[in-house]
């Protein structure tokens, strides 16, 4: 087995490109490959997941999973102690029993006190237990033999896959790369999972070493954040042909509106693709706030029609990134984040084809149907504005 433990990772020179890359715009076609790769997998698999469920697809994996640790593959996960609550008492039970080793990501304090634990762990104040549970591991990254890497926004939930649910099933992208900086996200999971364990020094040590690269972009650390978000906003105002956008949770803050509207002014193709129906009822009337403005500077926006579209992705002119960071106050300042950079020219034509087959399956707003909106729509949009912060 693979021991995350051992001492702190070596990471290699930063490479340019991924030794092997190929993108994914179904969910069926993302687990068939993640499944695949699990059953071939020699020493370690690890998971982060938001949303980790016990419908048919989160049972199949935890079968497969189940299955590489009586291999004597060593098989971690941590879920998100919010995204996955409701089927926390199953996966605990569901992974004892299969020899998967589970971590919680910022446990609910009344989890704990359901499992006959204290509400706060000692040394813990209310304030700090307040900002435990605004922080969130919104990634969703699986490890095999740190070899290979799954990243993108797919959650484990059957709602991605038509197998399950037909024509219902999200618009998604992910990616599955190799080489690289994979040891990267290896890396990552590795910090986090010392945390979970109350091993803060070595924890600290693991997040020394771990910084974005040319091709992974993470934000355990506040600087990490700060520089992820000038690199956006600088390629944003340097783009000379496009900007390509697709987020399922679009609430962006003034600095990010104001360059979508330069950019857009200036003459680059500024296009955005949102759903139209979310799974966050109210989340279209809040990004619909942010139309007029971007309409007027010149930037098209399309609303996704064909169910719900759930991909954060980015073109701009030949640069590409896949992941799961929203373009919201909670990707930027509170969750844990994970994307890839491309690194890849096919990749990038690749991802903006699946962005133009987007466009022609979504509604194009323009400013005289956006004022067509009902009024409560419109109102309601800019109210919940108010609680930007906490989308």
């Amino acid at each position: 087995m693979t021991d995350l433990s051992s001492d702190t990772p070596t990471l290699p020179p930063t490479p340019s490109s991924w030794s092997d890359l190929q993108l994914f715009f179904e969910g069926d076609d993302f687990f068939r490959a993640m499944i695949a790769e699990f059953q071939s997998a020699r020493r370690s698999i690890y998971i982060e997941s938001y949303i980790f469920s016990n419908d048919r697809l989160g049972e199949r994996i935890l079968t497969e999973l189940g299955d590489a640790a009586k291999r004597g593959v060593d098989v971690r996960i941590i879920v998100d102690g919010i995204g996955s609550s409701t089927w926390l008492p199953y996966l605990r039970r569901r992974c004892q029993s299969s020899g998967i080793v589970l971590r919680i990501f910022h446990e609910l304090p009344w989890e704990r006190w359901f499992r006959g634990k204290k509400i706060l762990p000692k040394g813990r104040s209310l304030s700090k237990a307040f900002m435990r549970i605004n922080s969130r591991n919104h990634r969703k990254v699986c490890i095999v033999d740190s070899s290979k890497a799954f990243v993108g926004s797919l959650n484990i939930i059957e709602y991605h896959c038509a197998e399950f649910v037909g024509a219902l099933a999200w618009r998604d992208t992910g990616a599955m790369v190799s080489g690289g900086e994979v040891s990267v996200l290896a890396a990552s999971f590795n910090e986090l999972w010392q945390r979970r364990l109350g091993r803060r020094r070595l924890a600290r040590k693991v997040r020394q070493a771990i910084s974005s690269g040319a091709l992974v972009r993470l934000n355990i650390r506040r600087s990490q954040r700060r520089d992820n978000y000038l690199d956006l906003l600088v390629k944003i105002l340097g783009a000379r042909q496009r900007i390509w956008i697709e987020n399922a949770y679009f609430v962006p803050d003034a600095d990010l509106v104001k360059a979508l509207g330069v950019a857009a002014e200036s003459g680059v193709d500024v296009r955005i693709v949102v759903p139209a129906q979310s799974d966050v009822f109210f989340m279209p009337w809040v990004t619909s706030a942010f139309h007029v403005g971007l309409l007027k500077a010149g930037a098209r926006i399309f609303e996704y029609n064909r169910g719900m579209m759930h991909a954060k992705t980015m073109v701009i002119d030949d640069w590409g990134i896949v992941g799961s960071s929203n373009l919201n106050h909670r990707s930027l300042f509170h969750d844990l984040e994970a994307d890839i950079v491309l690194g890849d020219a096919e990749a990038v034509r690749s991802l903006a084809s699946q962005f133009e087959i987007d466009c022609s399956a979504s509604k194009e707003v323009t400013l005289g149907n956006w004022r067509d909106r009902p009024w409560i729509e419109r109102a309601l949009g800019k109210g919940l504005l108010m609680m930007r912060r906490v989308l």
